[in-house]
């Protein structure tokens, strides 16, 4: 989108929608209030001889205003989003299978499980579960609620969606190495 004095088009336009709007609104209350009989001066006599259609003037505006800003809104949202996705992806590729293994039951129960059920994933124990949870929380990926002697584990909100669930995936990530590439390269070449 390009930039009108370090302002962009649509925020500009909107801005002249809402101003346009409230413009007429106001010019609107103002004659009826002050001209409720209709005898108001000649400048001002249009407006109350074509006051519905200035209201339906004020109807297009209004609906064309809020398309505008969800528009820009809606951009600027979706753009933050996959930069969260993103880094999202990031931060999976820096945790170990068993930090990810925990993410993902996190995941499957709407971002809160209890450290017991933790302790319960395969080759987990609950020393195992204890540290890798507290040098999660000390990562700040989740945080941990005391309610007496149940840990409750959740994800940290900036890690979730509106579902509860992460913002991104917990499978493996796929680490190529060199004799990888190599392989590839063969099997393409060889075909």
């Amino acid at each position: 989108m390009e930039k009108l004095n370090g302002v962009s088009k649509s925020i500009f336009l909107t801005l002249v929608l809402v101003s346009c709007f409230i413009f007429l609104i106001t010019l609107l209350v103002v004659v009826f209030s002050l001209y409720p009989n209709g005898d108001a001066p000649e400048l001002l006599r249009p407006v109350i001889e074509y006051h519905t259609q200035l209201m339906v003037m004020m109807a297009i505006l209004g609906v064309s205003t809020g398309f505008f800003v969800y528009r820009t809104l809606n951009a600027k949202i979706e753009k933050q989003q996959k930069v969260i996705q993103s880094n999202m992806e990031l931060i999976m590729r820096f945790l170990s299978a068993e930090e990810r293994e925990i993410l993902n039951l996190l995941n499957e129960k709407q971002g809160r499980t209890t450290q017991s059920e933790i302790a319960k994933l395969p080759g987990m124990s609950r020393l195992k579960a204890h540290r890798l949870i507290k040098k999660m929380e000390e990562r700040r990926l989740i945080h941990i609620e005391k309610y007496g002697k149940i840990n409750m584990i959740r994800i940290v909100d900036e890690l979730q969606d509106n579902s509860g669930g992460l913002k991104a995936s917990v499978e493996q990530p796929k680490i190529l190495s060199l004799a990888d590439e190599n392989k590839e390269e063969d099997q393409t070449g060889s075909q």
